[in-house]
């Protein structure tokens, strides 16, 4: 049997596996089915012993997913009765520890000095908070106007 830190550690892998996921196909909704398989979590009901273990994959797979969102690590919306899981697009990571923040406490947009040829940068500042380590801005986008 696993201890609470061990538990935490393989949660925190599964956690990253999910958020990867999402983030290499952002801008679109994934349902838990569609993730599971993407990651190659496989279920088999074929017979009463692996039913029983498929059961509780699933069942572990989805407290971790609202675990995520009550985290604010992904986001999730229902469409037609049906639950879509999608990247949180503002996120950044600490500076000093690595760990990635997923949403900004704060955020507003900036408009930079002119370059040699005139253009300005808008850029767009969170305000993040790193649980080991506090406070930091980012840039979470820039763009020439």
């Amino acid at each position: 049997m696993l201890n609470q830190r061990e538990h935490e550690k393989n949660a925190g892998k599964g956690e990253d596996r999910i958020i990867s996921f999402l983030t290499e196909r952002k801008g679109r909704g994934y349902t838990p089915e569609e993730i599971m398989g993407g990651l190659h979590i496989d279920v088999d009901f074929s017979n009463p012993e692996t039913s029983k273990m498929s059961t509780f994959s699933i069942a572990e797979f989805i407290a971790l997913i609202y675990d995520m969102v009550r985290k604010e690590k992904v986001e999730m919306t229902f469409v037609d009765g049906r639950m879509y899981l999608m990247a949180i697009e503002a996120s950044a990571k600490c500076p000093k520890c690595g760990i990635k923040v997923a949403a900004p406490k704060k955020k507003w947009e900036m408009i930079g000095r002119p370059d040699n040829k005139g253009k300005r940068m808008q850029l767009v500042i969170g305000i993040f908070k790193c649980p080991k380590h506090g406070t930091f801005r980012a840039v979470l986008s820039k763009q020439k106007i």
